[in-house]
């Protein structure tokens, strides 16, 4: 079974086929190169899977929502953002992340006649999409996919309930999740399986972190957010796999302490992201 794992996840990760590690730098760090970007990392705000560890795995919690608490947890970060120079929101594309990803920056989502762009950051004035930046969602920056809360909604639900989100990097011809398919091939639905799915499949893990990294270091602009989760963090920021050890590389002491600690909840944390040397 676990060699099975193993192909997929491999191919499906074929977009990291050149690994590119990532350096992180403190946000007060000199370091500058053509290649360095500015990233505020910000985990989701508190979802319905948050309250109960059990209760995630359970139907209810599918693709979990914010609570009333994690709404007002975004009003209130939504303070603090807009003081940041951001060019472009990138998101996991489940609930909880794109409703703190809008919540959190309401003022860059709510369309802008004089300052609107496109789905590609590029001027977009005879198109229906419009928000001040990008809000783009990436499949790679999503959760791990273990539990029921792990698992996306369909791709025409989400064009539905974001119109204004890119979904353009989602594989268009799989309506329904495909990573949740992919291990349920293997495990059985949830009733079959309520224990851990991608968090016990360190090459899956490794090559969707390569792809993520590689995805935000290629974008055009130089100050990005990103909402994403808090597991899929703690693989790349303190990992457990010694398969994982190098996807993110430490490049001062204060990043690394930064770094090393959990995010709660909404948590807003801000770094210097560059290509590894000799990657």
């Amino acid at each position: 079974m676990q060699g099975k794992i193993v192909a997929s996840a491999a191919a499906y990760a074929s977009s990291s086929t050149s690994p590119a590690a990532v350096s992180l730098f403190s946000i007060h760090s000199s370091h500058q190169s053509p290649t360095t970007k500015i990233l505020h990392l910000i985990r989701h705000a508190e979802g319905t899977h948050n309250l109960n560890e059990e209760e995630s795995k359970l139907p209810l919690h599918f693709d979990a929502k914010l609570t009333e608490r994690g709404v007002a947890q975004c009003n209130q970060l939504a303070k603090r953002t807009k003081d940041l120079d951001v060019e472009a929101i990138i998101v996991s594309p489940l609930t909880r992340t794109l409703e703190t990803s809008i919540l959190s920056f309401p003022h860059l989502y709510k369309s802008n006649n004089d300052d609107a762009r496109g789905d590609d950051g590029s001027d977009s004035s005879g198109s229906s999409k419009k928000t001040v930046v990008p809000f783009v969602a990436y499949e790679e920056w999503r959760e791990t996919v273990n539990f029921l809360c792990d698992c996306r909604s369909s791709l025409t639900q989400l064009k539905q309930l974001y119109p204004n989100v890119c979904f353009n990097n989602l594989a268009q011809h799989q309506d329904n999740d495909p990573l949740w398919a992919h291990y349920e091939s293997i495990y059985g639905d949830h009733n079959a399986h309520r224990s851990k799915r991608e968090s016990d499949d360190p090459i899956s893990l490794y090559n969707r972190s390569h792809a993520a990294w590689k995805a935000l270091l290629n974008r055009p602009e130089k100050k990005l957010a990103l909402v994403g989760h808090s597991a899929f963090f703690m693989h790349n920021f303190t990992p457990l796999f010694e398969e994982m050890n190098g996807v993110v590389r430490y490049e001062d002491s204060i990043v690394q302490e930064l770094m090393s600690s959990t995010f709660d909840n909404c948590e807003l944390k801000s770094v210097k992201i560059d290509f590894h040397q000799g990657s």
